[in-house]
């Protein structure tokens, strides 16, 4: 069952995070509280400018601690207490959607995943707060498994006309992205439906790069996919060839990793470390996302604090 979540209240800045997908075999409540974690995977404490001066006066008498005592302590060990230091307030609540995003760094021309099959899982109220930027981020290339529905979700980006390139592989409910693909107004780059998995894990994993049996042989590799149409319905750019590697006597095509600037995941439940559980069709594209994003926004329907959630 589709439940409409109520705007997200509480969101939250976050730093390093681990991600756990649990299935649970049970209904979302409709009155669930949403909130949203900025998962910021490459930066430490310090930049996320949760001191005060009386944690910093705190940290600098640690600091002094250790180096007058009879242990060595290095600069980067110091620097470790202040990382991990109890009384450092590490939490990344943040106060609406608008600030997450503004926190984000998200900027025009960006790489955004989203994750979520069709309605499933999507992180909608991102996505609302997203397409109702009037001076926000433009000429973006989403990656999705698919292009969602006409005013919803995905579908109201390209209605603000945010959408510069989509790269999906299931595109066929969102009546508005034909028109604007057939008419010159958005590029659509088609991809395997596990290629688009395997290439966000890929980045997650730090790979450059992965081979797949997906579309040797075919068009798909040979290149020549219509990507973008002109207004009068003719051709106006193509897909180029992409490499292939003969392994065991099998092609393969090689597909780089996608690593966007910028993942929006949903997930069931999340601390206030960032930690987040995955549940039900939730599970479906959004771990993936969020390991691949230098940058990851994560909706959440139940929020706890740090320890609460079973490791």
């Amino acid at each position: 069952m589709m439940i409409r979540l109520p705007r997200c209240n509480n969101f939250f800045r976050v730093g390093r995070s681990s991600i756990r997908s649990k299935p649970i075999a049970s209904t979302v409540e409709s009155k669930s509280t949403v909130s949203t974690h900025c998962v910021r995977r490459s930066i430490h404490i310090a930049s996320l400018n949760a001191y005060n001066s009386s944690a910093l006066d705190s940290d600098r008498r640690i600091i002094a601690r250790a180096q007058n005592s009879s242990i060595s302590t290095s600069p980067s060990t110091a620097r470790r207490f202040i990382h991990h230091h109890k009384d450092t307030p590490i939490t990344k609540l943040c106060s609406d959607a608008k600030t997450a995003l503004q926190l984000s760094g998200l900027k025009s021309g960006d790489t955004v995943a989203m994750g979520g099959f069709g309605n499933g899982g999507i992180p909608e109220t991102l996505l609302n707060a997203l397409s109702s930027q009037e001076d926000g981020p433009t000429n973006l290339t989403v990656a999705s498994l698919t292009a969602g529905v006409d005013s919803f979700g995905l579908g109201r980006l390209f209605e603000a006309g945010k959408v510069k390139r989509m790269i999906s592989s299931y595109v066929g409910e969102n009546k508005n992205f034909e028109r604007m693909f057939f008419t010159g107004e958005l590029e659509v780059e088609l991809v395997p439906q596990g290629t688009i998995a395997a290439r966000l894990r890929a980045a997650g994993n730090g790979m450059p790069a992965i081979f797949t049996p997906a579309g040797a042989g075919t068009m798909y590799a040979n290149g020549g996919i219509p990507l973008k149409y002109a207004p009068d319905g003719s051709v106006d750019i193509v897909t180029e060839p992409r490499p292939t590697q003969v392994f065991d006597g099998k092609e393969y095509v090689m597909e780089y990793a996608l690593r966007p600037d910028v993942s929006f995941v949903k997930a069931y439940k999340a601390d206030t470390r960032g930690n987040l559980i995955f549940r039900g069709t939730s599970a479906n594209a959004n771990p993936d996302c969020a390991v691949a994003g230098k940058v990851v926004l994560a909706e959440a329907e139940t929020i706890v604090e740090a320890g609460e959630l079973d490791p």
